[in-house]
């Protein structure tokens, strides 16, 4: 019997208050169930689960001492994940944000949690200038929980020391990444490349922005944390998204594409079956947006 095929991976979101409405869920969703080459389970850790659509199983958010009003923007509840008997223990977990862009199958970012144990977490990237100018930068560049990758009951120490803690308590670690990049056992880094952040990675600095176009990246995934968010490259032209240095006005046409794809209402576009080698990022190919 090949143990690797169970338990079956979960791939777990979290979705509470008004910040992200349902719409990101079940976008995320759509466009795993076309990538996925394999069986998985996506669960969400909600408040609310109206509106999910069929095949995301909701599940409720786990008690913790923190008051409501903390919450963000520290994303606290993202440490409930690691509650043990959340999910069975063995389980390899991927935890995703729900403003994440899916560009291929993620079987081998399982099997490596499968296969190496210990947490697995983003290395934050740099902004262009520490990119440019390493030696001036002083800022310490911690972990990024945009995706974090576990199996079940190997961090419950995580959710355990965050339990009964107050914000007093928490505010020296300012946020849940920095929280779990302190406390996790048997920290790794995802390998360079196989995730990118929009903002920092991806959008050009003026004036660049206004000559050099956006190019879709090979790898796994694509975070829009913080500004602009996912459906904002989608807009209608002369809209403007983004940041003070980092900005356009048009929308990025493979961005686009991906979201009228798998942001509309009805069944899942049917699964692309996109093979690629096992540990190796998968490279933009006709059937990627």
């Amino acid at each position: 019997m090949d143990q690797r095929a169970d338990p079956l991976p979960v791939i777990v979101c979290l979705k509470w208050g008004q910040g992200y409405p349902v719409i990101h869920t079940n976008t995320l969703f759509r466009a795993l169930s076309h990538y996925m080459t394999r069986p998985f389970r996506m669960v969400c850790l909600t408040d609310d689960p109206a509106g999910l659509a069929d095949g995301i199983e909701a599940l409720p958010l786990p008690d913790f001492a923190l008051e409501r009003q903390h919450w963000v923007p520290g994303m606290w509840p993202k440490l409930s994940v690691f509650k043990e008997g959340v999910f069975a223990p063995g389980t390899p977990v991927l935890l995703m944000d729900v403003d994440m862009m899916v560009l291929g199958c993620l079987g081998p970012m399982i099997d490596r949690v499968r296969d190496t144990g210990g947490l697995h977490i983003i290395r934050d990237w740099p902004d262009t200038l520490e990119r440019w100018f390493p030696r001036l930068s002083r800022v310490e560049r911690l972990s990024n929980s945009s995706v974090v990758g576990f199996v079940a009951g190997e961090q419950g120490h995580v959710f355990e020391a965050f339990h009964d803690a107050d914000f007093d308590a928490l505010k020296p670690h300012r946020n849940d990444q920095v929280f779990i990049h302190r406390h996790a056992k048997n920290l790794h880094h995802w390998p360079e490349g196989w995730m990118h952040s929009f903002k920092k990675g991806l959008a050009w600095h003026f004036p660049a922005n206004l000559l050099r176009p956006i190019r879709q990246p090979g790898g796994y995934l694509i975070a829009f944390h913080g500004k602009p968010e996912l459906p904002d490259l989608a807009g209608p032209a002369l809209r403007r998204w983004g940041s003070a240095e980092k900005f356009g006005f048009f929308p990025v046409d493979w961005i686009k594409t991906y979201w009228e794809r798998f942001s509309t209402l009805g069944a899942p576009p049917e699964p692309a079956m996109v093979r690629v080698r096992e540990g190796q990022p998968p490279q933009k190919t006709d059937d990627m947006i």
